[in-house]
């Protein structure tokens, strides 16, 4: 019997016969793919009108307009538009895998630095398209904004909403970070107690959670050495305490049973079930790639299953994954397949999961059917959402709603000021002379760990007009660095789905180059133009093992490894001293010990630990030590030829440590880069504003 579906999903991406309501499958799925495609390339979508109606009488009865492509698009990228956009099923692409072999085929002939990220995106797609095309064309049932239900009215941010067993108190963390950082504890009575405040110190927490028996509330801790434990406090009031060293994300999954995530070496991050006192404990999930870590967990009602959230090698968010509670099998990916995925929950039901993902390029509330389904978008708009608090009636839930944006300032001898003006700005770089300033524009505001991860056009600005254009327009990039004569910037790219390393010049003369040969991730350039660099051996860097500091010339000549040591994530923190004998980077201590900021000698010499959440640049003067993952800086003059302060033993462990060394200087910025001098430097400005709400389930 033929199957009849309602036309509903994004008209300018549906096929002509989803458009009529007929049967779709996977040629509509290549129909999808050639759309976005033809967008990525022309700039505009392939169909667009001014209402739905008329972008669907568009894909019903116009053609495309080929003029629009670029002029120098190869011919076998226009054919393979032309097989994916035809009207009749019958007539399109067979599959989605010839389409990635005919972009991978025309990538070495038509303006590499352009078609590279465009191939990249394209290639994302053809691995996801039978999940991708799929929820362009299911149909998105956003919850509607005006039934939405405040629950808190703070003038600043709070996240990580969690829910009583009967639903008659919300606890939550007031800061405004959706992985760990500072805040407080607090809690309200439902639905208009006064917010009381449990906790007043300086740790960093996630997870805010309430015991089995209601009494307490459960909250993961992250002190200076990166120590990862679970603290209780009293819903009523009192003294916090420890409960389980080692242990984060804990959950209750009965009386006295309990779902933990614990780490086994470095920063590696397995699920683990037990009693309350460790007793009985098994594996539930261990990541098969070292590094990688499983943050979150969320048991089903059945107790059969387990929702994970996960970040890889990168500390990049990965989607949730799905596994058996018995710990038998690793499971399998779900929910959008092309976004982090950052929260998870279950309806009371066990026939729903729920996700917060940026699938589409902003947070979103998203669900699935257990266990098969097709994601769904439940939430859209401007706003973003986070963390999931499941009402036990099923109808509706609790998260954290928030306007987000990140600006670019600079701070000199005449005050501060804007520089950039539109999206959220990331990566920032003086050149040399202090009087060019380049940055990314990225979609999601700079967060703990993977602001340097969403990929984003590099913005030049004159520091003192304010003006920016684009270095390279269209050229997505992940990470650069500027050549201390200021001539050149070193990129990190895609190409064909694989991290790259680039060249271009600062004064724009010719288009970026690729280094040949390489493969690698978060370039920098060190003393006499060397390039440094993290590869993963045997593999992609974002493959699932540790990775290794490699150097090279800008020709590619030269190429070596730097350190034997392997290295986690470094992103914009890793950072060579300017006389070539140190570089900064995050790796277990030892060699398997607990991860931390060290910096390791190229020459031989011991390594100093600098601490777990602490990084170390260095600068015009001296070095910028940052604590918190960025949130707070301290500039600390150096004698010339001295290229570290006194560290004490085991790395620095809270700010008054820093601020104790000679002419330490704190400022009060986030994501600090400094210029020619001291006086000079740039930083974000987060206009982030969250609060909780209620939103009732369609």
């Amino acid at each position: 019997m033929r199957q009849v579906v309602v036309a509903a999903g994004t008209p300018g991406y549906m096929s002509p016969e989803q458009a009529r309501g007929e049967e779709v499958g996977p040629r509509s799925d290549i129909w999808a793919f050639g759309c976005v495609l033809f967008e990525l390339l022309a700039g505009k979508r392939v169909f667009q009108g001014e209402t739905s109606a008329e972008t669907i009488a568009a894909v019903l009865e116009q053609e495309p307009d080929w003029r629009a492509l670029p002029a120098k698009t190869p011919s076998k990228i226009r054919e393979l538009l032309r097989r994916c956009l035809q009207k009749d099923p019958s007539r399109r692409l067979n599959s989605i895998a010839d389409a990635r072999k005919t972009l991978e085929e025309s990538l070495g002939g038509w303006n590499r630095w352009r078609v590279a990220a465009i191939a990249s995106a394209a290639a994302v797609l053809a691995v996801i398209a039978g999940g991708a095309a799929v929820w362009l064309r299911n149909p998105v049932r956003p919850s509607d904004p005006s039934q939405w239900v405040q629950l808190t009215k703070f003038p600043d941010s709070v996240t990580q909403p969690a829910l009583s067993a009967d639903g008659k108190m919300v606890a939550f963390i007031r800061g405004d970070s959706n992985f760990f950082g500072l805040g407080q504890i607090y809690v309200k009575i439902l639905p208009d107690g006064e917010p009381v405040q449990l906790t007043h110190d300086n740790l960093q927490k996630m997870s805010p959670v309430f015991s089995a028996d209601g009494t307490h509330i459960a909250y993961t801790t992250v002190d200076p050495d990166f120590r990862w434990d679970t603290w209780t406090v009293p819903v009523l009031g009192g003294e916090p305490r420890t409960m389980l060293k080692n242990a984060s994300g804990l959950i209750w999954t009965g009386p006295r049973q309990i779902m933990f995530s614990e780490i086994r070496m470095g920063v590696h991050m397995a699920v683990v079930r037990s009693d309350e006192n460790r007793i009985g404990q098994r594996d539930v999930y261990v990541p098969p790639a070292e590094p990688d870590l499983a943050h979150r967990s969320y048991l089903s009602p059945d107790g059969k299953w387990v929702l994970l959230v996960e970040m890889d090698i990168d500390h990049f968010w990965e989607p949730c994954r799905l596994v058996p509670a018995d710990g038998s099998s690793a499971g399998h990916k779900v929910g959008p397949p092309a976004g982090g995925c950052t929260f998870g929950a279950w309806s009371p039901d066990g026939r729903w999961m729920y996700f917060t993902s940026n699938a589409v390029g902003a947070n979103h509330v998203w669900r699935q059917r257990f266990p098969d389904g097709q994601p769904e978008q439940i939430t859209a708009g401007p706003t973003e959402e986070a963390g999931i608090a499941m009402a036990a009636d099923g109808r509706s839930l609790v998260t954290s709603v928030s306007f987000q944006n990140a600006s670019l300032w600079v701070h000199d001898h005449s005050g501060e000021r804007q520089i950039s003006v539109e999206g959220n700005a990331a990566s920032s770089r003086f050149t040399p002379d202090g009087k060019k300033l380049l940055y990314r524009v990225v979609r999601e505001p700079p967060s703990e760990f993977d602001y340097y991860r969403d990929p984003g056009e590099v913005m030049m600005a004159d520091v003192q007009s304010g003006r920016s254009e684009p270095l390279a327009p269209g050229f997505q990039v992940l990470n650069f660095d500027i050549s201390s004569d200021g001539k050149q910037i070193v990129m990190e790219a895609a190409d064909a789905g694989k991290p790259r390393i680039w060249l271009a010049p600062l004064d724009r003369s010719s288009a970026p180059r690729q280094i040949p040969n390489v493969e690698g991730v978060e370039p920098k350039f060190g003393p006499g133009g060397e390039i440094f660099f993290r590869h993963v051996e045997g593999g992609s860097a974002a493959g699932g093992s540790l990775g290794f500091i490699y150097r090279m010339h800008s020709d590619g000549s030269g190429l070596r490894k730097a350190l034997d040591q392997p290295v986690l994530d470094c992103g914009d923190l890793l950072t060579v001293s300017p006389d070539g004998r140190w570089i900064y980077a995050w790796t277990p201590i030892g060699g398997n010990g607990p991860a931390a900021g060290q910096v390791l000698s190229l020459t031989g010499a011991p390594p100093v630990v600098i601490g777990g959440t602490t990084g170390l640049r260095w600068v015009a003067g001296g070095v910028l030590i940052a604590t918190q993952l960025d949130v707070r800086s301290f500039f600390v003059p150096l004698p010339p030829h001295q290229m570290l302060p006194a560290v004490p033993a085991g790395g620095f462990r809270s700010d008054e440590e820093i601020a104790r060394l000679p002419g330490a200087r704190r400022v009060d910025r986030q994501y600090v880069v400094f210029g020619p001098s001291s006086d000079v430097y740039a930083f974000y400005r987060d206009t982030a504003h969250s609060n909780l709400y209620r939103i009732p389930l369609p």
